[in-house]
């Protein structure tokens, strides 16, 4: 009996190993399946290698048509507003001032009386002295000239007489050249915008203590191209405009030479507005004549390359760099010529990075 259990427990135990290494099997099998199937799906649907990777990346670019067109250039010079008249006020002499009759801003008129030395007391009480003195000794030539024409009186001391008086009356101009040289007028109406020195302060000869401008009007100095010169004409009007003030003035003068060092022309117009001040930047407006049949286009559309001058133009989406002819310039827009057409498409601006050839893309 006991062998009968032990041999039914020795097949049991085989039959479970049996059934055990049959499922491994099966899971085993079932592995390699999944493991082939996922291979050959990967192998079907594997995406193609992208064609061209290296490609460069289009370039955006900003574009304008050509167009033939009359072209009325306006440019704008810049320059800072000047007095029209000013003076940088010296004493000739030595001294000390005695009285400052004004201040900084204040409005003189001609022949005013604005600084006085120490010394103007002496020198003028010298002066009035000579001066007395000329006029006495002319009264005496006047008496004299009586006595000669009756002959009253020797040739010798009417000719003394006469000398005299012409000693006196040198005499007299260097004093009042002295007297003249302890004060300061002013030489025209205007502003002392300027003063240097105050009460009791020494002096010295051709040191600048004050300056004086005319307020009435100003002087804008502008440099301009040789373009600009063959449209002007002295006191014709032009717009001025400063700090959202437009005015307009007179040009009064320019230079037909160029400079040598910037080659330009030197322009001076003449204003007169209460609401412009000296030294505040202003810009003058000119119109020139008209250029008809051109083509203009922006100055950062232009490219320089050993002395020549380039455009890009877009065919094709691919640029093509040509060469151009500059005509005129008239602040930031070039005319232009050359081969080139209307409706051709250049590119505006950033052009120092582009070259020939290259794949671009048109900005929105």
């Amino acid at each position: 009996m006991t062998e009968y259990i032990n041999l039914k427990e020795d097949i049991l135990a085989k039959f479970k190993s049996y059934k055990y290494f049959r499922n491994q099997a099966q899971l085993s099998m079932l592995a390699l399946g999944v493991f082939i199937s996922i291979s050959i799906f990967l192998v079907i649907f594997q995406p193609e290698p992208e064609a061209n990777v290296n490609r460069p990346i289009p370039v955006v670019v900003d574009v304008m048509k050509l167009k033939i067109e009359n072209i009325a250039p306006i440019v704008n010079y810049t320059g800072r507003l000047e007095p029209s008249k000013k003076a940088e006020l010296k004493f000739e002499i030595n001294g000390r001032l005695a009285k400052k009759l004004i201040q900084p801003g204040e409005l003189v008129k001609s022949g005013q009386t604005i600084l006085i030395l120490e010394e103007y007391y002496i020198y003028k009480k010298l002066y009035e002295l000579a001066k007395k003195n000329y006029e006495l000794q002319t009264k005496e030539v006047e008496r004299m000239a009586i006595l000669d024409k009756k002959s009253l009186l020797s040739k010798s001391q009417y000719d003394k007489t006469i000398q005299k008086q012409i000693e006196l009356e040198s005499s007299m101009y260097r004093s009042q050249q002295d007297y003249q040289k302890t004060f300061i007028k002013a030489k025209f109406s205007g502003v002392i915008n300027e003063l240097n020195i105050d009460e009791g302060d020494t002096v010295s000869p051709n040191i600048v203590v004050a300056n004086l401008i005319d307020a009435s009007s100003l002087d804008l100095y502008v440099e301009v191209r040789g373009d600009v010169i063959d449209a002007l004409k002295l006191n014709m009007i032009i717009e001025v405009t400063s700090n959202d003030f437009i005015s307009e003035g007179k040009l009064i003068s320019f230079q037909t030479s160029p400079s040598l060092e910037t080659y330009t022309h030197l322009l001076r117009i003449r204003i007169k507005d209460e609401k412009l001040r000296a030294g505040m930047l202003a810009s003058a407006k000119f119109v020139l004549p008209k250029i008809n049949k051109s083509f203009g286009v922006p100055v950062s559309s232009v490219l320089s390359d050993n002395g020549k001058k380039f455009i890009f133009i877009v065919n094709n989406k691919k640029l093509e760099k040509r060469e151009i002819k500059l005509l005129a310039r008239f602040d930031e827009i070039y005319v232009i010529g050359g081969n080139i057409k209307s409706n051709d498409l250049i590119v505006t601006k950033d052009i120092s990075s582009l070259a020939e050839g290259q794949d671009i893309l048109i900005s929105k």
